[in-house]
C-alpha cells in the first residue's frame, strides 16, 4: 500500500479508529473490512480503498478475520466472559465499581456516518 493511500485510510474518520473512535496514534492499522481470509469479492475487492479502514491496534487484533457483525456479537460477550472468568471485574462490580449497561455495540464508523 502507498503512503498516500494509507493516509487516505487514516483520514477516513478524522485520524480516529472506525471502530471504537480513539485517537490514532502513531501505530495504528489498516483493517480489512472483510477478511482478507474470507476471500471477499464485493465492494471492488479485498484491496480495494472502500474495503478498508483505519483501526487502533487493539480492535484490529480482536477483530481478527471477524466480518463487523461477527466481530460485534463477540463484543457483546464481553461483560459476560469478564464476569466468569475475572476475580477482578467480579469483585469490581461487586462493591459497585462498575456498572454494566446492556447497551447495543455500536462503532465509530456508524455513528460518525448516521448508519
Amino acid at each position: 500500500m502507498k503512503k498516500s493511500e494509507r493516509e487516505t485510510v487514516r483520514q477516513m474518520f478524522n485520524g480516529r479508529c472506525a471502530y471504537c473512535g480513539c485517537e490514532l496514534g502513531e501505530r495504528w492499522h489498516v483493517d480489512h473490512v472483510d477478511p482478507l481470509l474470507r476471500g471477499f469479492k464485493g465492494r471492488g475487492g479485498l484491496d480495494a480503498l472502500t474495503n478498508m479502514y483505519p483501526a487502533c491496534p487493539a480492535c484490529n487484533l480482536f477483530k481478527k478475520t471477524y466480518s463487523v457483525e461477527e466481530f460485534r456479537r463477540e463484543l457483546s460477550k464481553q461483560v459476560d466472559r469478564a464476569r466468569m472468568y475475572s476475580r477482578n471485574f467480579q469483585m469490581a462490580e461487586k462493591y459497585r465499581l462498575v456498572k454494566t449497561t446492556g447497551c447495543d455495540v455500536i462503532f465509530y464508523f456508524e455513528e460518525s456516518r448516521g448508519v
